[in-house]
């Protein structure tokens, strides 16, 4: 069978375009894999320059984790902890007008060798009592953290709503306690 010049360059044109079309599709795959690849990699190096930069402020936050954990009380292992935070907590209360109204106490929490444990209150002050209150436990030689705050506004003076503190400490003699956390130190006035 013989093909005229023309047949043979319609074939010709025809097979290059199959072959482009062919190419393109199997190259399309691998040219997203490509860019996949890349932006792997990207990823990656982004990945180790911020483990790089974290793994070098290593001594900085340890000396800070030791200057917080020699800041936080040490209570004895069989030493319930319960009557110290409320007594804290309404002697800081009262020293700023605000009046606890109730308080509901969680169980102890354990965190390794670091111990918690919360309080939730209803309170009843004015807005600078609340400020003064907050500020005041910020200030507070143990480690005490309020975690939720709500205020709602009443038809009367006073404000009113609830927080929930919480307080973190050690215990002396505990198992799994380490030295450097076992010697904490007691807040103002001689009990934590």
């Amino acid at each position: 069978m013989k093909f005229s010049h023309r047949e043979q360059m319609l074939l010709l044109v025809t097979g290059a375009a199959l072959l482009g079309g062919i190419t393109y599709f199997a190259a399309q795959q691998q040219v997203r894999a490509w860019r996949a690849a890349r932006v792997q990699e990207d990823d990656i190096r982004h990945q180790l320059t911020l483990t790089q930069r974290l793994v070098g402020q290593q001594s900085g936050w340890d000396t800070k984790l030791a200057q917080l954990r020699r800041r936080l009380p040490a209570y004895p292992a069989s030493k319930d902890v319960t009557a110290d935070l409320l007594i804290r907590l309404e002697k800081i209360a009262g020293g700023n007008q605000l009046t606890l109204l109730s308080r509901d106490v969680e169980r102890e929490s354990r965190h390794g060798d670091l111990y918690e444990l919360s309080a939730s209150c209803r309170w009843e002050g004015s807005l600078d009592a609340l400020v003064h209150f907050l500020f005041d436990l910020q200030q507070d030689d143990a480690i005490l953290d309020v975690s939720q705050l709500t205020v709602t506004p009443t038809d009367k003076k006073p404000l009113r709503g609830t927080l929930t503190v919480y307080c973190s400490y050690t215990r002396q003699n505990a198992p799994g306690a380490t030295n450097a956390v076992a010697v904490g130190t007691t807040s103002k006035g001689g009990s934590p």
